[in-house]
């Protein structure tokens, strides 16, 4: 097991002892659900023809009719524009219903989650999320299971977490930067992953493949791997809490609130989503060498026993800055929506979400 040592009031590095095993699984949660809530009306957004359609198929063969055979209202609301999650997140009427529900990917889930938490009227309702996006790495964390593609297993467990009614307060990231026109400052709010370097690279890669569905993240880690030994240097500031900040090479900076990203990558097995913390994983120091990096790539997507090698840091924090001479992408939810510089706070207990009452480990 790790050990730790706290090195000011907030930040928590991670000492892992020696070894080659993948650490072990972990909860998502570190508190017990409450007692369950009644959910009789909800609200449901979607994007009807999201995933060739795949939304609106589910929506009529599985949700509509699993919520209305549990006795349960629900208000739909189909998106007709990027970003119309976070529009109506912000602006629905909420006074009458118990949850609002957003179906899709990652991505969804945190548009959604944008508008919600910037509401002046600050609802108590709960926060609930149907996978049926490419990945779903927030929803596999909150069901312990894999919900790869939208899959139908996957959508079951969530709609009985739903109707259970058991919820938790979890944590989400709000980042300040820069949006992607190069001057506006942006903030937005992130409940899964804020990454830098080698990921955004990948992922943006990963969008001109979309014909290859999930594996199209895991074949663009490959083919960028084999570009590094031609990879330039980066350099940037890196700040946890009110430490020092670190000078480095910006090769990878990921910030976690859950353990996975894309579709293998267990990348901070450490990581719960209600421990008021980020956990931050970096490169301290150049890496170009294919081989390294290949491995590394190994164990992430093995269970995480790349925490045991020399080339990267695993640290936790409650705010993390980052700033570089040259503007960096920043990828939030799997989606890349500015450049640095990044200022990151974690809101605690920031919002009330559906969860199964035992999650399981992953």
């Amino acid at each position: 097991m790790p050990s730790t040592e706290m090195t000011s009031t907030t930040t928590t590095k991670i000492r892992i002892d020696d070894g080659t095993g993948k650490p072990p699984l972990l909860v998502p949660f570190t508190k017990p659900a409450a007692a369950p809530i009644s959910i009789k009306s909800v609200v449901l957004i979607y994007n009807p023809v999201g995933g060739r359609r795949k939304a609106q198929k589910l929506a009529d063969e599985i949700v509509l009719p699993t919520l209305e055979e549990a006795g349960i209202k629900v208000t739909v609301h189909k998106t007709t524009h990027a970003g119309h999650e976070a529009e109506m997140g912000q602006s629905l009427d909420l006074s009458e219903v118990d949850a609002i529900l957003a179906m899709g990917g990652d991505g969804t889930c945190s548009n959604l989650l944008s508008g919600f938490l910037t509401r002046t009227d600050k609802p108590t309702v709960a926060v609930g999320f149907l996978p049926a996006g490419t990945g779903n790495t927030y929803m596999r964390e909150v069901l312990g299971e894999k919900v790869i593609g939208g899959c139908e297993s996957g959508m079951r467990a969530a709609l009985k977490a739903i109707i259970g009614g058991h919820t938790r307060r979890v944590d989400a990231f709000k980042c300040s930067m820069t949006a992607t026109d190069g001057t506006t400052p942006l903030v937005r709010f992130a409940l899964n992953t804020v990454m830098l370097g080698f990921g955004p690279d990948a992922n943006a890669v990963a969008e001109t493949r979309r014909w290859l569905g999930p594996a199209r993240y895991s074949v663009s880690v490959k083919t960028e791997i084999l570009k590094l030994p031609c990879r330039k240097k980066s350099p940037c500031t890196l700040t946890l809490d009110s430490n020092a900040p670190k000078e480095m090479d910006l090769f990878l900076i990921a910030l976690q609130n859950n353990k996975h990203t894309g579709v293998k990558h267990r990348i901070a097995p450490e990581a719960q989503l209600d421990n008021g913390l980020v956990d931050v994983l970096y490169t301290p120091k150049p890496v170009r060498s294919i081989l390294k990096a290949a491995a590394l790539d190994a164990m992430v997507q093995s269970g995480g026993s790349h925490i045991h090698n020399a080339i990267v840091k695993y640290e936790k924090a409650s705010t993390v800055a980052v700033d570089a001479p040259k503007p960096t992408r920043i990828m939030l939810d799997g989606d890349i929506v500015g450049y640095t510089p990044l200022k990151l706070e974690v809101l605690a207990q920031a919002f009330l979400l559906l969860t199964p009452e035992h999650p399981q480990p992953s």
